[in-house]
């Protein structure tokens, strides 16, 4: 006989009552056969798609006696070996845990039987209507509806030991939702805000819920599990790990809801942390995606497997912001962990956004109002030899439009992911406590000062930060970074080694996180890297002189400088310390130490909305440190020089602040300079300002002013708008015209910096 699945301590009692909750006559009498023997009375109600709270009603009503427990059971069915799986679990065509009737009479007496009866947690009916006055105020909802629901859910609760972990996923009521007292005093407020009947808000809202509701379905999970592990599969194999790392998160999960937040690099980003999660036996999260990514078949198929999808732009929408702040409330209050992607979408550069706070803001929110004790923030960095995507973010970078998701466009994307692209890396940082970020939740706290906005910016901050550092550094992204580095000249596989070295060296130095492919101390494992890009069409290889060369292809600098962005963060504090102490050999020596830290200041804050850095103090601590590592002796040294040759000589030995730093600040040079073309007494017009961009970059490429093709981009054009808005360039002003072109002059002198830096470092490696 198959056994019972059942909670701790679960013997019966006198005054407790068996709800058997069955489909079809074999449940029923395999329920009943169980409950024979043991004391209490039972209640059998038949399952069906409709609710049972009609017959709870009857239950309820004639009990007087609020210390009877109602202990909820139900018959389980475990799938055989290789059942649930593959085609048929995606589409749901029949799912094994569901069996038909015949098979259901033909297992109840097998001699290996595939059901077991699970018992859920008992509860007394005074303490479920203490629940329920808690959660709804005794109002709306029916105490039967209530009662059935937590029927169901507590059984679903004692099934997870059956199913395995990565099933345990919400089930959201929106009856119970709807009922809780914070959601009908928020709705009250949203119709005296808005003017609008609270009949007509909340008939909304309940369309919201059922839009925002995601299903429970193990054997979509499972189904769409598969799918995800097979597409992605050949293009990467398997996804390269620390099994500590992800160890660690089960203990991180048993004890508080979590938030994973993965960095967006690719469309299989949400595939590989999904699969790698199950296969380590860590329950899933549910993941918030974009409503575009819900088209069919796949929005359907994913619903059932957990996925919930956001309207995209919800700034007008009072009433869905309303909603889904108080779906995620109710989420987490019930300790339940999501998923979603901080940048809000994929990084078309290869190095990582500023985060969005939207969702965030709602889960902090929730943690203010002292609805959960603690949320653990699990910052997961992602990093790809190569995507099949650069090709559009090269495009989309030119002024293309973003191809739309559909069904033709998946299957051209699964098609790309049959040809490989090297590995897929993920990596788990350390994960964040809210609770001591933000301090312990207050209720009555007022959270709408600058002081408590601070605080959410440097909590998401925090975890874009700690996603950098986690994210390994792979052979592909050296290389890339070296070739990039020549101004446009092809080079020979020596001076490439020596470059190359040179930056590994620079990262074991600092302890920085090398993939196994960044390892490329022979030129057999170089050359390998070398004929990955080549095959790719990212590099060229020229033969036809007596040594071979190498250099970026034609077209190909965009999708180069994806994969060289994604290590640039390691190496940001060494190149802005070379800027600055060029900038320093302005004054005496007596006060070149403060120029340096001024001029590196100034740059940071140039970059800061390029980059993630530290909050000033620790800024200059850091590059004290950086600079500390490269030369100790680097202040008598830097006050003693007679060139700026000589202080890249001699404290740096080999330059490379122009391969890090150049792209970006010719973006914002060719920016600046259309703004210098525009009157001062109108407000300059972003769109136009970019298009304008967009076209002189294209001159300047052709006339050499600028070295880097891909300076030419709409995102990075986007950035310099945003430096040049934050800095007062863009509206007219007092002495606007002066503060655009000493702006202009500062700049040129920062690349200026930067070519001489470029010159001593072909020259340091023998080029």
């Amino acid at each position: 006989m198959a056994t019972a699945v059942s909670p701790p301590e679960s013997e019966p009692q006198i005054g407790r009552i068996f709800l058997a909750l069955y489909r079809g006559a074999t449940e029923r009498e395999l329920l009943e056969r169980h409950t024979a023997r043991l004391t209490g009375r039972l209640v059998v109600i038949e399952r069906s798609e409709a609710p049972f709270s009609t017959e709870v009603a009857r239950l309820v009503a004639s009990l007087d006696d609020d210390a009877v427990e109602l202990a909820p059971l139900r018959v389980a069915w475990l799938p055989r070996k290789g059942e649930g799986s593959g085609w048929r679990a995606l589409l749901g065509l029949g799912d094994p845990r569901e069996p038909s009737e015949s098979i259901k009479r033909r297992e109840k007496d097998a001699a290996d039987p595939r059901w077991r009866i699970v018992v859920a947690e008992p509860a007394a009916l005074g303490l479920l209507r203490a629940r329920w006055k808690q959660r709804t105020g005794g109002r709306g909802t029916d105490f039967a509806d209530f009662v059935a629901r937590q029927a169901e859910l507590s059984l679903e609760r004692a099934e997870y030991p059956l199913y395995g972990a990565r099933y345990k996923m919400p089930r959201v009521e929106p009856a119970d939702l709807i009922a809780a007292p914070g959601f009908t005093a928020g709705l009250a407020r949203l119709a005296e805000e808005t003017g609008r009947r609270e009949s007509e808000l909340l008939a909304e809202a309940r369309g919201y819920l059922e839009e925002l509701r995601t299903g429970h379905n193990p054997f979509a999970i499972e189904g769409m599990l598969r799918f995800f592990r097979a597409a992605y599969e050949k293009a990467y194999g398997t996804v390269d790990v620390v099994p500590n790392e992800l160890a660690k998160l089960h203990d991180v999960f048993a004890r508080y809801p979590a938030l994973i937040l993965p960095a967006h690099k690719a469309n299989v980003d949400a595939p590989v942390v999904n699969t790698v999660l199950a296969d380590h036996g860590l329950p899933l999260p549910s993941l918030f995606a974009g409503i575009n990514m819900s088209f069919w078949p796949m929005g359907p198929i994913m619903r059932r497997a957990g996925y919930i999808f956001l309207r995209r732009d919800i700034r007008e929408n009072a009433t869905y912001r309303f909603v889904l702040r108080e779906y995620l409330a109710y989420l987490i209050e019930r300790r339940f962990n999501l998923s979603w992607f901080p940048e809000g979408t994929r990084s078309r550069t290869g190095k990582l956004l500023p985060p969005k706070l939207g969702l965030l803001t709602y889960v902090v929110d929730a943690y203010r109002q002292g609805r959960i004790e603690d949320i653990m923030l699990v910052p997961v960095a992602l990093a790809y030899d190569q995507v099949y995507e650069t090709k559009d973010f090269a495009n989309e970078a030119k002024g293309g439009k973003k191809k739309p998701e559909n069904l033709g466009w998946m299957l051209r994307y699964l098609r790309s992911l049959r040809t490989s692209y090297g590995k897929a890396y993920l990596r788990v940082a350390e994960p964040l406590s809210m609770r001591e970020a933000l301090g312990p939740p207050d209720p009555d706290g007022n959270y709408k000062t600058p002081e408590a906005q601070l605080a959410l910016q440097k909590l998401s901050l925090a975890v874009s930060w700690r996603i950098n550092q986690a994210t390994p550094i792979t052979g592909i992204a050296l290389v890339t970074f070296a070739l990039l580095a020549t101004g446009g000249r092809s080079i020979p596989r020596e001076r490439l080694a020596k470059f190359v070295a040179m930056l590994v060296e620079h990262a074991r130095k600092r302890a920085q996180p090398l993939a196994d492919s960044a390892v490329l101390h022979d030129s057999e494992r170089l050359g390998a890297v070398l004929d990955t890009l080549m095959a790719s069409g990212v590099v060229t290889r020229f033969e036809g002189g007596p040594t071979p060369v190498y250099g970026i292809a034609e077209g190909q600098h965009i999708g180069a400088a994806f994969y060289r962005n994604s290590m640039l963060h390691f190496v940001l504090e060494r190149a802005i310390c070379e800027v600055a102490a060029l900038g320093a050999m302005a004054s005496s020596p007596a006060k070149r130490e403060d120029k340096f830290f001024e001029t590196a200041v100034a740059l940071r804050e140039s970059l800061k909305f390029e980059f993630f850095f530290r909050e000033r103090p620790a800024f200059e601590e850091g590059l004290a440190a950086e600079m500390d590592l490269i030369d100790r002796d680097w202040r008598h040294k830097l006050a003693e020089a007679n060139s700026g040759r000589e202080v890249l000589d001699t404290i740096f030995g080999v330059g490379l602040a122009h391969a890090a730093l150049r792209p970006f600040l010719e973006a914002y040079r060719i920016v600046l300079d259309v703004l210098l073309t525009l009157p001062v007494d109108v407000a300059a017009q972003e769109k136009d300002v970019l298009t304008a961009a967009d076209g002189l970059g294209r001159q300047y490429l052709l006339e050499k002013t600028i070295r880097n093709p891909e300076a030419v981009s709409r995102q990075l054009f986007a950035t310099a708008w945003q430096v040049a808005s934050n800095v007062r360039l863009v509206e007219p002003g007092p002495d606007l015209a002066a503060r655009r072109e000493g702006r202009s002059r500062v700049l040129r002198a920062t690349l200026a910096a930067l070519d001489a830096i470029e010159v001593q470092c072909r020259e340091a490696l023998g080029g």
